[in-house]
């Protein structure tokens, strides 16, 4: 009687997708892909993903990096992860960002003068 082969070892399961501080954006484009917009300020880049979600969770998944490395990730599409502190963990929910009194001017206007 044959000996039934020997079971194949199962893989470890290989971590794709997953975005870690300090990554820089060519590992970031390995992990996830190109994205769909690319943005810069300044020393910030901000990578836009579709998470196919955009109308659930109302925007893109984002990787901010600050002087060419990842800082912050907002991750909501399958196969996209943070290993990071994100900045907004899935659960939260989409909320206005009101201004406060300290972020509004005090209405005062100087140096102007009107001449009718």
């Amino acid at each position: 009687r044959a000996q039934d082969p020997a079971p194949a070892a199962t893989p470890a399961p290989v971590e794709t997708g997953m975005i870690r501080p300090g990554m820089t954006q060519p590992d970031v484009v390995a992990a996830w892909g190109e994205p769909a917009v690319t943005k810069r300020n300044g020393d910030w880049t901000f990578l836009f993903y579709r998470n196919f979600n955009e109308r659930h969770v109302g925007w893109l998944d984002v990787v901010f990096l600050q002087n060419g490395q990842v800082v912050d990730c907002i991750a909501r599409g399958d196969g996209h992860h943070y290993a990071g502190q994100s900045s907004s963990p899935p659960d939260r929910a989409p909320e206005a960002t009101r201004a406060t009194p300290s972020d509004t001017p005090s209405g005062a206007v100087t140096g102007v003068r009107i001449t009718p």
